[in-house]
């Protein structure tokens, strides 16, 4: 009883360590381009801390490879440990950015420290997750997660009017400290993971099952489909469908949806698994079908809530479905795998999109296209599934 209480325990502390270090990141994030413009730089700057976010992905393999490698619970804690600790130095550090190349290589420090502690995060997440339902688990830590990204935001604005950009950078370094001290606390109360096989294991990719692999097809076919909120605000910008302000508001209700059905859609995962993956590509197709051929404002803001929806799924239900494809040694690898292959189809579909603009009939092709090639794919996953269980 006493071993069940330690572990629920370091569950919510990791859901704190989210909830703080996104403070900081999406605090950061959120006056990135405005401060880099004060630092005169030019567009590629902004462009350069894009990139940073590639270099994120590539190190979120890293990550997951040599946390396979060395099958060691205390490799999972440093590497979790390690990205937390560049994203609460880096940004505080943004205070005495001189210089916009100086600013732009924090930024991207920032990036490297997620993509080394998101897949052995995850890892942890999932094991300690296991008494409340994996799905739950990861829901409320999303559900965490977003609470930071929006107080976060706001502590910089406030301290944006009243000291500046050192100031608000300065104030960042309160909750990233505090991110810190919970990992080192969940580290000691946690120190060993059950999941953590005594062998090492051959590294490679022939020990992941055809589900697993038909799963990352999936998914990243989804994310082909699925607008980056870049291009939907450039979208609506360029065809001045909305205000400034009104696409804030818009992203705004997106991250509160976000919010409010992690918990939900944790539960639906834990009740009937893999088939509530089904919803993303619809809702995918939903957003750009809205976006395109609704012309009344208030109307449109409502494109909001199954883009939020999706977001939501790839923060907990799409990372809690690993669990059940994988073995536990290997969990390590398969979230950083799947992070890398996921990334870079997400940034290729902004690509195409962005090449799409033009035509509301391409865009409307094209996101069908995908939705339904993931969906047929999702459908081959789960047939699957319930043919091995029989």
């Amino acid at each position: 009883m006493k071993k069940l209480s330690r572990i629920l325990t370091v569950f919510y502390l990791l859901g704190l360590i989210s909830l703080f270090a996104d403070m900081v990141y999406e605090g950061g994030r959120s006056i990135s381009g405005a401060y880099l413009k004060g630092l005169e730089a030019p567009p590629l700057g902004a462009a350069l801390i894009g990139f940073g976010e590639f270099i994120g992905l590539v190190f979120r393999f890293f990550s997951g490879y040599l946390a396979t490698i060395y099958q060691s619970s205390k490799t999972l804690w440093l590497f979790t440990f390690s990205g937390y600790m560049l994203t609460a130095l880096s940004i505080p550090m943004l205070a005495f950015a001189g210089a916009w190349h100086f600013a732009v290589t924090l930024y991207i420090f920032d990036r490297i420290g997620k993509g080394l502690r998101a897949p052995t995060r995850d890892v942890i997440l999932a094991e300690v997750s296991e008494g409340i339902g994996v799905g739950k688990g990861f829901g409320i830590h999303e559900l965490m997660d977003q609470v930071g990204a929006f107080i976060g935001p706001l502590l910089v604005a406030v301290m944006l009017v009243y000291w500046g950009y050192r100031g608000a950078f300065l104030s960042l370094l309160i909750p990233g400290i505090i991110s810190i001290a919970l990992v080192l606390a969940a580290w000691s109360m946690y120190p060993t993971l059950k999941s953590i096989s005594i062998e090492r294991p051959r590294i490679g990719f022939k020990g992941f099952s055809k589900p697993f692999w038909i799963y990352v097809a999936a998914s990243s076919i989804l994310a082909l489909g699925f607008m980056h909120w870049s291009i939907a605000s450039y979208y609506l910008k360029t065809y001045s469908v909305l205000s400034d302000v009104e696409i804030g508001l818009m992203y705004s209700i997106a991250m509160i949806v976000d919010a409010f059905v992690a918990l939900p859609l944790g539960a639906l995962f834990d009740r009937i698994g893999l088939g509530i993956l089904f919803i993303n590509p619809i809702l995918a197709f939903l957003f750009i079908l809205m976006l395109v051929y609704i012309p009344q404002k208030p109307l449109l803001l409502l494109s909001a809530i199954p883009w939020g929806i999706v977001m939501c799924s790839e923060e907990s239900i799409m990372r809690a479905s690993i669990v059940k494809l994988v073995e536990p040694s290997k969990r390590p690898l398969a979230y950083g795998l799947f992070g890398v292959v996921f990334g870079l189809a997400w940034a290729t579909g902004g690509y195409i999109y962005s090449m799409l603009l033009t035509s509301k009939t391409y865009l409307i092709v094209y996101t069908l296209i995908t939705a339904i090639t993931s969906l047929y794919l999702y459908h081959i996953l789960t047939s699957h599934i319930k043919g091995r269980q029989t």
